[in-house]
């Protein structure tokens, strides 16, 4: 590895341990965090009613031996389960500034770059956003559209280099830095919020989920909504899905390898803080990218339902947990939205 390859591993590892969250830092209540940004930023209070209470659908599993119940996260403003981790960034980075008049700057391959988009020109907060190198620049346009200013990690780096770019960007310009894969309180509110909606749905259906399913990129929604529903249901499996092409703790460099959107290892061995010290409580599970998409597409044909690659590949875990084991099971997959132009045109190709 040549001196400049290596210098994306060095500052975004260093960020990542650095603020590493611990245990009592996800499990703390993220009301209290959410009460006080919204004291300092009550336009934050407005945008509260549009992120949340997303509905559920139940299918049937790939065989049919079960029922996987769907949490339907394009229900969001910005169309994404990504509109929840914005708000929950911006609500800890203004209770910690103590001030709106904060300068932020993230990294993020798409849909949490939206989502921050959006909310910062309605909150008037500045806002800087660092994305891969050869993110379409349809994506640029729109961040753009919204007031952000936008950059991109170096050639050759992928996500890991939008990160590290991020990182030198806070230095330069003190600007503070959401640094999503730390998030602690992304991950509450997942468990106060997502998790609590699947919860109240499920037992009023009168469900017992044999398990949860979710892809992992941050991994705050997957840990957030497995401690919620492991509170309620201590016996609940957990599924965290990554794309083979992309699994948990890949020792190999970052690579611009088609894959669902939004998720997979980081690269270089590095592990998510968010899921790391939990892991024990997780199945690790992969889903190839040609086989998300052939499940979106059926999805779609059988059940009307247009779902992310993530989300498919979500759906196809559970359904493999369900049909490898006693008929009449349910469980539960996180869906993160629709699906992207780009995801849909190569489902329609594969």
């Amino acid at each position: 590895m040549t001196a400049g390859a290596a210098r994306p591993l060095a500052d975004a590892a260093r960020a990542l341990a650095e603020r590493a969250p611990r245990r009592a830092d996800i499990e703390a209540p993220f009301a209290e965090v959410e009460r006080a940004a919204h004291r300092l930023v009550p336009e934050l209070a407005a945008l509260r009613p549009a992120v949340g209470a997303t509905p559920m659908t139940a299918v049937p599993s790939e065989l049919g031996r079960g029922r996987v119940w769907l949490k339907l996260e394009s229900a969001n403003t910005a169309g994404t389960v990504k509109a929840r981790t914005a708000y929950a960034l911006l609500c800890a980075a203004v209770a910690q500034a103590g001030s709106a008049r904060v300068r932020i700057v993230e990294y993020s391959g798409g849909s949490l770059a939206l989502a921050l988009a959006e909310f910062c020109a309605l909150l008037g907060i500045d806002l800087r956003l660092v994305v891969p190198h050869g993110s379409p620049e349809r994506l640029r346009r729109t961040l753009r559209g919204h007031g952000a200013q936008v950059s991109a990690g170096r050639p050759g780096t992928g996500f890991l280099g939008a990160l590290d770019e991020a990182v030198r960007v806070a230095a330069a310009e003190e600007r503070y830095l959401l640094l999503q894969h730390c998030a602690a309180q992304a991950a509450a509110m997942h468990r106060e919020h997502t998790g609590a909606e699947i919860a109240e749905r499920l037992a009023a259906e009168g469900v017992t989920p044999a398990v949860l399913a979710a892809c992992v990129g941050s991994g705050g929604t997957a840990l957030g909504v497995a401690l919620a529903l492991r509170e309620r249901w201590p016996d609940c499996g957990a599924l965290a899905v990554f794309p083979a092409e992309a699994p948990y703790g890949d020792p190999a460099p970052p690579d611009g390898t088609p894959r669902m959107n939004g998720t997979g290892g980081l690269g270089h061995g590095l592990l998510q803080p968010l899921l790391a010290p939990y892991q024990e409580r997780f199945t690790f599970r992969t889903v190839a990218y040609p086989e998300a998409l052939r499940a979106m597409r059926h999805l779609r044909s059988a059940h009307g339902l247009a779902v992310s690659s993530s989300g498919a590949g979500a759906w196809l875990q559970a359904s493999r947990e369900l049909d490898h084991g006693p008929a009449g099971r349910e469980a539960v997959a996180v869906v993160a939205g629709r699906g992207t132009i780009e995801e849909w045109a190569h489902a329609a190709g594969d």
